[in-house]
């Protein structure tokens, strides 16, 4: 990355001023892996929109991504969203990934009047906030997209949920105990679990016991492979859904191998959704050597997004550009990479069209199966 990528470009006679966007990720602490996968994809979005000429109805200024690490840390977050904001003149910022750390950081921006835009799903992001925006899926959409799927292995599915009890767990699992009665799926089996446990057995021992013949486990990464790899130790022959969170990256497979073929999630982005998710893959993977993973995917629809939005305030006020973002309405180019292919924010800043994805590990790659207008690929039963 050039240092000269972001600076002013003169511009007949005067200099276009560069528009400041605030990254928010975790580089460092136990979400590092995904934080740099993020924080690549961003530096990849910004490029792509400087190299196109910048955003031309502010002389073609050009996007200068501040990234602050907030070490996947909740008091971290607090004091780097508060830093970010008060010492750079910011026109929006875009975060960090868990909802958890999400939610700190929104509340931040809600009290300085600094837009956020998010891929995080937690469905608390849109209550009486105005300047968070979340393009994507909710965690209740999530929770109804892997009912659903559960009955394409199963006619009749029971379904054992352990969830991680952090804010991304629990408002998925209480997404998926409210919806599973109404989509026909038992829930034989609801638990929490420490996020971070170092000791799979006892819990997988209690799936086995339940009798279920489906396992969704709401969990992140390091929690998600200790899990698979002790169910297919004692040899429980059950249908996993994923989720999102750690089960929709690269580094799963990386851990897991084979053991993940056609294993099921939910994504809010996948890669393979259109030629414009396509093209920005093929990107990513020549900077990082790995797919484009949803979060890091949505980053950059989010990115272009913000771009879209400073076009049309034609300036970078940042309550200009929560203007601009509360009335956006984008159905094509890199702006509407999302599920269904449009985004459009309702007065609570979720967009109208937001739905999740079903992936499915085929191959080592994550390929979209679900729902069927969505799906890229025939699901493989397992």
């Amino acid at each position: 990355m050039a240092a000269g990528a972001f600076g002013a470009v003169p511009l007949r006679g005067y200099a276009a001023d560069v528009v400041n966007i605030g990254g928010l990720y975790p580089t460092t602490g136990s979400m590092a892996q995904i934080g740099t996968g993020c924080v690549a994809a961003a530096k990849l979005a910004v490029d792509m929109i400087n190299e196109a000429g910048g955003i031309k109805s502010l002389g073609g200024a050009k996007l200068n991504l501040i990234i602050s690490d907030v070490q996947s840390d909740t008091t971290v977050t607090r004091t780097e969203t508060d830093r970010l904001i008060t010492g750079n003149k910011l026109s929006a910022i875009h975060g960090c990934f868990a909802s958890a750390l999400t939610l700190i950081a929104s509340e931040v921006c809600e009290r300085a009047k600094v837009p956020i835009i998010t891929g995080s799903s937690s469905d608390q992001l849109n209550k009486g906030r105005k300047f968070t925006f979340t393009p994507f899926a909710r965690a209740s959409q999530f929770a109804r997209a892997q009912l659903q799927m559960a009955k394409l292995v199963s006619d009749q599915p029971k379904v054992a949920v352990i969830f991680e009890n952090t804010a991304f767990g629990t408002s998925t699992s209480n997404g998926l105990k409210e919806l599973a009665p109404g989509e026909g799926v038992e829930i034989v089996m609801f638990e929490p679990y420490s996020a971070g446990f170092t000791d799979a057995g006892p819990l997988i021992n209690k799936v086995k016991a339940s009798g279920a013949n489906a396992l969704f486990s709401v969990s992140y990464l390091n929690d998600l492979i200790l899990i698979v790899r002790t169910v297919k130790q004692v040899g429980l022959n059950v249908a996993i859904n994923g989720g999102s969170g750690g089960f929709v990256i690269p580094d799963f497979y990386k851990n897991v191998g084979k053991l993940a073929e056609g294993l099921q999630g939910v994504a809010h982005w996948n890669h393979d959704m259109s030629p414009d998710c396509q093209k920005v893959n093929e990107a990513y993977k020549k900077i990082t050597g790995d797919f484009l993973f949803e979060y890091a995917g949505g980053l950059v629809a989010q990115t272009f997004m913000l771009a879209e939005a400073l076009e049309r305030a034609a300036s970078a006020d940042p309550q200009k550009v929560r203007e601009a973002l509360s009335t956006l309405d984008v159905s094509s180019g890199y702006a509407a990479m999302a599920p269904g292919g449009r985004v459009k924010f309702e007065p609570d800043g979720k967009n109208a069209y937001g739905r999740p994805v079903g992936v499915q590990w085929q191959n080592g790659d994550l390929a979209s199966v679900f729902p069927k207008e969505d799906a890229r690929a025939p699901l493989i039963k397992s």
